[in-house]
């Protein structure tokens, strides 16, 4: 069994391009990210290439927002002010919750010239989001075995366990 060093490794194959992919702590990384993918793709089932492979990759900003993300001059929205979820690593949602925020305070403060209408761009309720999910990254963080993780896995099949994960992950 392989296991990513402290987050996630996929492979999603759509018939037409497979995507092989390995995001994790970095003071767990035992060497070179291009390394572990390889040893990723050598222990899993990971489609032949067919034509030209495309390596692509970098860094994905799961430390939460930052603390500035509004300005006269601009807004920063999802990946750009640090809105992606620690959990999944993704920023799609977090993205599309804090740009219709942002279309709407960019239009008032267009329409006004006043400078108070931003502040009503405060990601002060997306943070406190942000600390449960990055609480519940660090808990995650400490599975280290199978056994642990087939248990928390069974508690989010109960009633109790659905409706948290709904809470947390789709809300």
């Amino acid at each position: 069994m392989w296991s990513a060093p402290g987050y996630i490794a996929w492979v999603i194959d759509d018939g037409e391009h497979a995507h092989v992919g390995l995001a994790g702590r970095a003071d767990r990384f035992t060497a070179p990210l291009p390394q572990l993918l390889q040893r990723f793709r050598d222990s899993f089932p990971t489609p032949e290439p067919a034509g030209p492979v495309q390596r692509r990759g970098g860094p994905i900003p799961v430390g939460g927002l930052l603390r500035r993300i509004v300005s006269p001059q601009g807004l920063l929205v999802g990946d750009a002010a640090g809105a992606v979820s620690p959990l999944t690593a993704g920023g799609l949602d977090p993205c599309m919750r804090m740009s219709e925020l942002a279309a709407s305070v960019t239009f008032d403060y267009l329409r006004s010239g006043n400078r108070y209408v931003l502040e009503h761009y405060d990601a002060a309720a997306m943070r406190r989001r942000y600390l449960v999910r990055s609480t519940m990254r660090r808990g995650l963080s400490l599975v280290r075995g199978p056994g642990l993780a087939e248990l928390a896995f069974t508690g989010l099949r109960t009633p109790i366990g659905k409706a948290a994960a709904k809470r947390i992950l789709f809300t």
